[in-house]
């Protein structure tokens, strides 16, 4: 099922989730306000989740055949989504993890690296792997990395949803983007299985993690820390995400994209992952407590951000993702720096 949220009223609180049918997106608070009489427990159940994302999907599973009685029933024409009604950032994560999923991303983006950030290597480099054929060593992840599903912790507060403009520091010479599949944690976890772990998933978004290269190096690989300056000022998440029932049987075969200026710039596929999904999720859940409501991402999908792809972005760019069976998310980059 896709999902999103909507503002439907000129009050904050005037908001409601919307669910597609039949090609059309149907307002949840409206559908139900249909049904106005029917004091079920099913019914209280979906209207007190009509607002909240995480809750919904919570209810989803034992709402869903209620769910569609109800669209069966309904006048849909009084319930769509309207021209005067706003799309909004379905959900604001309690904390965001973000993976490295995939091997080939490092591998490239450790030559892009050295391209734009020690060019006087790059030759070097070149020279390397072209007489030996095989991949320059220190571009390869350490042990560690096939050990586990490792990740750092970004800045929630800094998300900003499809549509709106991204705005990069003063400092980032080198802007760049990661086309990325989000993750909406449902469930609590605490020391999870790896199947416990997926099952964790209620559902997919497309994500783009932003980042500042130039001072990512310097932060990650002389001090031993970060990143934080690099990719904290801002990271987006689509106005639509997708239950995971949707996504996981078709995962491996989906396609990805991304645009710049509408120019189609690199594609790629969800299917080079070396930690699966559930455990990376289970892996966050060692020792400490995984709770609802919290995103996870997978790492760049390879060969989609500026470092592997040579497109990176500048002031005014807008850039737009895709993933199959999912949806699109586009930015635009401010033309000022802050």
């Amino acid at each position: 099922m896709k999902i999103k949220k909507l503002q439907i009223g000129s009050a904050e609180k005037d908001v409601s989730l919307a669910v597609l049918h039949e090609g059309k997106w149907v307002v949840l608070s409206q559908l139900l306000e249909q049904f106005s009489t029917d004091g079920s427990e099913e019914y209280s159940k979906l209207m007190s989740a009509s607002q909240d994302l995480i809750l919904f999907l919570q209810r989803l599973p034992d709402s869903k055949e209620y769910l569609n009685c109800l669209l069966g029933r309904a006048d849909l024409k009084i319930c769509c989504q309207t021209e005067n009604m706003k799309e909004i950032i379905p959900f604001r994560p309690l904390l965001y993890r973000d993976f490295m999923l995939c091997e080939r991303h490092i591998i490239n983006s450790g030559r892009g690296f050295t391209k734009f950030i020690m060019p006087n290597k790059y030759p070097i480099v070149r020279a390397y792997e072209a007489i030996f054929r095989r991949t320059f060593p220190a571009f390869k992840p350490k042990k560690a990395w096939y050990d586990n599903p490792v990740y750092y912790k970004g800045n929630t507060l800094s998300f900003i949803g499809d549509g709106e403009i991204v705005s990069y520091p003063q400092y980032a010479t080198i802007k760049d983007y990661e086309l990325e599949l989000g993750m909406i944690i449902t469930k609590e976890l605490l020391n999870a299985t790896e199947e416990e772990g997926l099952a964790a998933i209620g559902a997919f978004c497309v994500f783009n993690d932003f980042s500042a290269r130039n001072v990512q190096l310097d932060e990650m690989k002389k001090t031993g820390f970060g990143p934080c300056k690099a990719k904290d000022f801002a990271s987006s998440i689509s106005n639509v995400v997708v239950t995971a029932d949707e996504i996981l049987p078709v995962l491996n075969t989906l396609k990805t994209r991304v645009f710049i200026n509408e120019e189609l710039v690199a594609e790629g596929q969800l299917n080079e992952f070396y930690h699966s999904l559930g455990k990376a999720v289970a892996y966050a859940s060692k020792g400490e407590r995984v709770y609802a409501g919290e995103f996870m991402a997978s790492g760049t999908i390879p060969n989609c951000c500026g470092m592997e792809n040579l497109h990176l972005l500048d002031l005014g760019d807008v850039i737009k993702l895709e993933i199959d069976n999912i949806g699109s998310l586009t930015n635009q980059v401010s033309t000022e720096l802050i």
